[in-house]
């Protein structure tokens, strides 16, 4: 019986520190959102350096990053059984393995969100004030269904961010059916992916009118503008499909990498890809008329996609030493549940720090969004993997006694 990813592949101490700069790409992007009109003295300090500002202000392209993420290290054991010829993983291992890994602190921060949280912004009749929106954003975010509609995509103006779980959850639903597939025709498939999003995202901004006419339909009630429908289409499964299969096609090239399966001219081009990829990203981020844009974001991506893997790869002491240890490898530690609070902290912030100002306020801001973070991370994502740790240890010992005793001649 092979072992768990890590003890087949070790770590891969890079990936740390991209998801945490994913992370804090997204936590700044949202604060220069939320925080602008304050007069925050690190807003306009940002603004005056051009490309820091720029970075900042398309901040959401962490998301881009984390799905990408996830496409790659999720793809990673059908990868790895692929090379040594075993069967596939099970659907529901991988299944369980994801709801320990995501729902536990997900259903901690909207039990908090709801009970918490929009008291404190909106007072303690918010309930009273539109009892059926308020339950269906709570059923449609338990069954990760919160992107369908805009009544819930917004997570009640309190935690936005809660949209691209919803895509997440809904590409982990797939990735037993698709990933296969991913291995044995990883050119196929990406070209498949990156037609879908194409499409997507034209139809998005352009076309794709029945399902605009349904959801008019269905929010006459609340008056929904078009314009409202078509952004909730950009929070869709097929407007990211491009990113998460491009994760899984890097991690099949990092695995023949890692077994000198590879073309040899790979490792060679690794620096210069990351360079041009660099560069790719800053010319998408410039708004170049070169590209349609609603475009400009898949160009991005895939620029992100060849830094990843770049970043996987490479060996450099520099690069292990950037991201794989210090602030980023732990901010990529605890980027989920960073992830989970930062919109409702930041709002909460506003509303009642107001006390701390100035070049305090940032500093204070990400001091406290850490300490909640790193406590979400240390008590509820690592309770259960941990506990699932030890079964699986438990099980995998008692198999072995079980061989054991039928080598014996016993009965198990």
């Amino acid at each position: 019986m092979p072992g768990s990813l890590r003890e087949q592949i070790g770590r891969i101490a890079a990936l740390d520190g991209m998801r945490g700069a994913a992370v804090l790409w997204v936590v700044a992007f949202h604060y220069v959102g939320f925080r602008g009109p304050t007069g925050d003295p690190w807003i306009a300090a940002l603004a005056s350096v051009p490309v820091l500002d720029r970075l900042v202000r398309n901040g959401y392209l962490g998301v881009d990053l984390f799905f990408l993420l996830s496409g790659f290290l999720l793809a990673l054991p059908w990868c790895l059984n692929a090379r040594a010829n075993r069967p596939a993983p099970a659907a529901r291992d991988f299944y369980a393995r994801r709801i320990r890994r995501i729902v536990p602190a997900y259903y901690i921060q909207l039990f908090l969100l709801f009970a918490l949280v929009m008291p404190l912004l909106h007072g303690r009749g918010y309930w009273k004030s539109d009892l059926y929106v308020d339950l269906w954003n709570a059923v449609a975010h338990a069954l990760f269904i919160h992107n369908s509609t805009p009544l819930t995509a917004s997570s009640l103006n309190a935690n936005g961010a809660l949209w691209s779980l919803a895509v997440e959850v809904q590409f982990y639903a797939l990735l037993p059916l698709v990933v296969p597939l991913v291995v044995r025709a990883p050119r196929a498939m990406l070209a498949a992916a990156i037609g879908l999003t194409l499409w997507w995202q034209w139809g998005a901004r352009h076309g794709l009118q029945p399902l605009v006419d349904m959801q008019l339909a269905l929010g006459a009630h609340w008056h929904w503008s078009e314009e409202i429908v078509r952004y909730l289409l950009t929070m869709q499964l097929p407007e990211y499909a491009a990113q998460f299969t491009l994760g899984m096609v890097l991690a099949r090239a990092w695995v023949a990498l890692r077994d000198d399966a590879a073309p040899r001219w790979l490792p060679r081009v690794l620096a210069p890809g990351a360079l041009a990829a660099a560069g790719l990203l800053w010319w998408s981020l410039a708004g170049s008329g070169a590209i349609a844009p609603e475009h400009a974001r898949l160009v991005a991506a895939l620029a992100l996609g060849v830094l990843l893997f770049v970043a996987a790869a490479s060996h450099r002491p520099a690069v292990q030493a950037l991201l794989g240890r210090g602030p980023l490898a732990f901010a990529g530690r605890i980027s989920y549940s960073a992830y989970l609070y930062h919109v409702p902290l930041l709002l909460l912030w506003n509303k009642y720090a107001r006390g701390i100002d100035g070049w305090l306020a940032l500093p204070a801001f990400t001091t406290l969004l850490a300490c909640v973070a790193w406590l979400s991370w240390r008590y509820v994502e690592q309770r259960f993997l941990g506990n699932a740790s030890r079964t699986r240890a438990i099980a995998d010992r008692e198999r072995g006694e079980d061989r054991e005793d039928l080598q014996r001649g016993h009965a198990p």
